[in-house]
């Protein structure tokens, strides 16, 4: 998660990583602060990781509307399979 160190964004981070454990799937908790953009690509490269997963959703124009301007960069730039969630 790229945010603010808060207390509501590790409550939010653990809550995921239970949902995730109950499935089944082991979990990693990272929160970065910095440029979403830069340090989702930084992390990827960092943790050798290749799949990268991510909600679609967005706030302007029509790409941007259907998946986001972070998604939109992400999978316009991403080394690794970007598997969008809708």
């Amino acid at each position: 998660m790229v945010g603010a160190d808060t207390n509501i964004a590790h409550e939010q981070l653990k809550e995921a990583a239970r949902t995730l454990e109950k499935e089944g799937f082991s979990v990693d908790l990272h929160l970065k602060a910095g440029d979403v953009d830069q340090v989702i690509d930084q992390t990827v490269s960092d943790l050798n990781i290749d799949l990268l997963v991510m909600g679609a959703y967005g706030h302007s124009r029509i790409r941007q509307f259907l998946v986001g301007s972070t998604t939109t960069k992400l999978l316009q730039h991403s080394r690794i399979p970007v598997l969008l969630l809708r």
